[in-house]
């Protein structure tokens, strides 16, 4: 008996089928895009990274994925530090990085011997050039992802880059954008007078305007958007002190 094309059952059936089948269509080309979408994601994270350390020769804005990925095989070397700052062989950076990005409190780094840190070391031969760190805090409606990059030194910042967010456009967008990166740079993490650890805070309007005295540790804000500044403010800091045991040996 042929059921009703117009009875209510009918047309819960038909929608229900339509879904099971888009859906399974969904699974499908997601699943067959999947190693695709990993490499293009792990290839910005490497060119994120590259842009962090500011190379002293700057990859081309037309390089190929090979021709990056070379570069970064060349210059970035990858280790893994505990919580004590030491050196921990036989762990991949990369894995250790994923495993805080996937863990439920992401943003708030784990503490002691037992804690792993990804560290990504620029080089040029044997000379250290930079020291690039992973950056991890809540915006106002997002999760930010970013590195940190910091001299030699140990005490000033060389660059800074967020490759993943959720913030408003033309607002707390911004924080992708040249303008605001460039304000890092050449910045002190480090209080000379209080020998103590400084991070960098993004300060709500100009600093030139509105701090007296310590502008090397304040960058400005991006109008309309505090929360979001807080949060980049308080994800710094916390993740620049998760690394402090490693840095101040190197100050040392």
């Amino acid at each position: 008996m042929a059921m009703d094309k117009n009875s209510t059952k009918y047309t819960f059936i038909f929608a229900l089928i339509v879904c099971v089948i888009c859906s399974f269509l969904l699974s499908f080309v997601s699943e067959m895009l999947r190693d695709k979408r990993e490499l293009n994601e792990a290839l910005d994270i490497k060119k994120n990274i590259l842009k962090a350390v500011s190379l002293r020769e700057p990859v081309d804005a037309k390089a190929t994925p090979e021709e990056l990925l070379k570069v970064y095989s060349d210059k970035i070397e990858e280790i893994v530090i505990d919580g004590e700052g030491n050196k921990v062989e036989g762990e991949v950076a990369t894995e250790v990085e994923r495993a805080i990005k996937e863990s439920q409190n992401n943003i708030v780094p784990a503490s002691g011997k037992d804690a792993r840190f990804p560290l990504y070391i620029y080089k040029e031969g044997d000379e250290v050039v930079a020291y690039c760190i992973p950056i991890i805090g809540k915006g106002l409606w997002s999760t930010l992802y970013g590195y940190f990059a910091i001299e030699p030194d140990a005490k000033t910042v060389r660059g800074v880059t967020f490759y993943k967010h959720g913030e408003t456009p033309g607002l707390g967008a911004e924080i992708e954008k040249d303008w605001f990166l460039d304000n890092y740079k050449g910045k002190s993490i480090w209080d000379v007078d209080k020998s103590n650890l400084f991070p960098v805070i993004v300060k709500k309007g100009k600093v030139i305007e509105s701090v007296q005295s310590e502008k090397d540790h304040y960058v400005d804000g991006i109008s309309g958007a505090t929360m979001t500044s807080n949060g980049v403010t308080a994800m710094v800091d916390v993740w620049l002190n998760a690394y402090e045991v490693f840095f101040s040996k190197i100050r040392k």
